[in-house]
């Protein structure tokens, strides 16, 4: 079969188009044909080798890839992610053998791309709400709130009766606006001031999914919350604040949660642009570059 493999830890340019031997299932793991995998900052981390030192893997060749949706031998629609540096196999591929217990089904009103989109965001983004423990009337600063795990934060944050007020870059205001912020702040100003300048005594809680660290603990109030899933971006405590990061791993229970959502609108799944297999380093060169609002998809 086809699949992107790294070569080397020297990011894009280790990276190939290559046939490797079709994978072979191991007992309680499910062959699925891959239809749809998308790619996220993590990839580009990972062919930079930002993960060996945490324990991933350091052998080559490594097929890419976490995020996918496809169907079974038996033409189940499924949807899951691997955590490629540690689970020894990746998504970019025409075929993927992974444990059954970490594959979701795929409702039918999400189609393959939309569902390979949802996995690692969406599970973050559960991570994050389900850490703060947002409750009604509650005003909750999401920092990226335009991004994919920032979008479906807001979300999430709004169902559960949360005001959601988003801290992002002033081109990205009428994004967060349109996925539900009530408000929006710049983070490229002084964004505590402007915060305060509306709760004097500061936010609830603020959901920090771009790293803001410090900049964004002074926005909450006494005894928030201050969660982040930038592991470097944890400040010291103060003020009595919760602070808490989180790091997302399979879980085909919650996923299953998250895609029915999805299927009845209530989770936006946002499709930055689909490419072929073979343009896999026009999406990766594209996912560099930043500023997407929505997922970059490869078709096998």
């Amino acid at each position: 079969m086809r699949a992107v493999v790294l070569r080397s830890f020297t990011g894009i340019d280790g990276l190939e188009l290559s046939v490797i031997p079709d994978p072979r299932p191991a007992d309680g793991e499910q062959l699925v044909r891959v239809r749809a995998a998308s790619l996220g900052p993590w990839d580009l981390a990972n062919a930079n080798g930002a993960f060996a030192d945490a324990g991933g893997s350091s052998e080559f060749p490594q097929v890419q890839g976490w995020d996918f949706a496809g169907e079974t031998g038996g033409g189940d629609r499924v949807v899951g992610f691997v955590p490629q540096p540690w689970m020894g196999t990746g998504a970019l591929a025409e075929q993927i053998s992974v444990p059954a217990s970490i594959l979701t089904a795929l409702p039918d009103p999400l189609g393959f791309r939309e569902g390979s989109g949802l996995p690692v965001c969406g599970l973050t983004a559960k991570l994050l709400v389900d850490a703060v423990a947002v409750r009604d009337g509650d005003v909750v600063l999401v920092t990226g709130a335009a991004g994919m795990v920032g979008g479906f934060v807001v979300e999430l944050a709004r169902s559960r009766g949360a005001r959601v007020v988003a801290g992002v870059r002033d081109g990205d205001a009428d994004e967060a606006r349109r996925l539900g912020a009530e408000m929006t702040f710049d983070t490229a100003g002084e964004l505590a001031s402007a915060i305060r300048g509306e709760w004097a005594e500061g936010v609830d809680a603020c959901i920090d999914t771009i790293g803001l660290g410090a900049d964004g603990v002074a926005c909450v109030r006494d005894g928030g919350a201050f969660i982040t899933s930038v592991v470097t971006a944890v400040p010291d405590g103060a003020r009595e604040i919760s602070f808490q990061t989180v790091q997302v791993q399979p879980d085909a229970n919650a996923l299953t949660e998250l895609a029915d959502r999805a299927a009845a609108g209530e989770l936006t799944v946002r499709i930055a642009e689909v490419l072929s297999l073979e343009r896999f380093r026009d999406a990766y060169d594209r996912l560099a570059r930043g500023g997407l609002r929505g997922k970059l998809v490869l078709t096998p």
